[in-house]
């Protein structure tokens, strides 16, 4: 398969200027973040997937058609072309998980890109543990962040990862303070699984 083949087939990649590449959809399709935006204390009550270049029409339009291309029989093997030759790889700057299914077929993926690094923060807790239960342990290379819901929530400690966001002076990601790159600030903790929580500053 093609490059230009994978693209047409899955949508594309996105690339936030942080993180590198990534994969996204639109927030409206979010699960348990469409309830949280409208909690004031929660993570997602002032999404920045929701403001600012995520709301420019064309960005928009992009991620609609993401979303859209989830469905083609052929999702995983474009998204394998995309991602094969990259060391690190975040999985929903945008959006969320949607199903085991959704999931079974981005695990698939990872197992099917070794040599790549995934990161997966995650909201969708249970879907994940759902998964865990029937399916067994997620592949070395993917590190499935169970992102906690409110601003300042103490991280759970399940057997998995975790990522909590707050407004103390607890953070642990130095680009939460600047609009400097992982990679410019040598720091990849979101994909390290010897980190076992990453602390973001509110924003």
């Amino acid at each position: 398969m093609k490059i230009s083949e994978a693209r047409s087939i899955t949508g594309g990649l996105s690339n936030p200027s942080k993180v590198g590449s990534a994969w996204s959809i639109p927030i409206k399709y979010c699960i348990t973040g469409s309830k949280l935006r409208k909690v004031k204390g929660s993570v997602c009550y002032n999404c920045y997937a929701g403001k600012n270049r995520y709301a420019m029409p064309n960005v928009q339009d992009a991620l609609d058609v993401r979303y859209e291309k989830m469905s083609d029989p052929r999702w995983v093997d474009g998204m394998v072309i995309l991602i094969q030759r990259l060391d690190y790889f975040r999985w929903f700057d945008s959006g969320d998980i949607q199903s085991l299914k959704h999931l079974d077929n981005i695990v698939e993926v990872a197992k099917r890109t070794p040599d790549t690094m995934h990161w997966l923060p995650t909201k969708e807790h249970k879907i994940v543990q759902i998964w865990r239960h029937t399916r067994g342990e997620f592949p070395d290379n993917l590190v499935v962040r169970l992102s906690m819901h409110m601003v300042d929530e103490y991280p759970t400690r399940n057997g998995l990862w975790s990522s909590v966001t707050n407004d103390l002076n607890m953070v642990s990601c130095p680009s939460s303070f600047d609009s400097s790159s992982c990679e410019s600030h040598g720091c990849r903790k979101c994909w390290d699984k010897s980190v076992y929580n990453v602390t973001y500053k509110n924003h």
